[in-house]
């Protein structure tokens, strides 16, 4: 995991509801795995979004999505 990826580890796993950090926690080193790879893609990024807003606690969705939406569009 690199610097970034650690601190969007960081910020998103303080914003899930516990009962989901564990599975949250299991997608995102997924995702990491493929970045890293190098397949990682917009349909993994999709599919991670909407994990990620069913198991975020109500009050953080809507700053998830910004930071979601700023990655995405970083992406190539």
């Amino acid at each position: 995991m690199d610097p970034g990826q650690e601190r969007f580890y960081i910020f998103i796993t303080e914003r899930v509801r516990e009962e989901h950090k564990e599975a949250v926690k299991d997608l995102m080193n997924e995702n990491f795995r493929k970045q890293a790879a190098g397949t990682f893609t917009r349909e993994d990024m999709v599919k991670t979004q909407e994990t990620l807003i069913k198991a975020l606690k109500p009050d953080k969705v809507e700053e998830v999505k910004a930071a979601m939406a700023h990655f995405a569009s970083q992406m190539k």
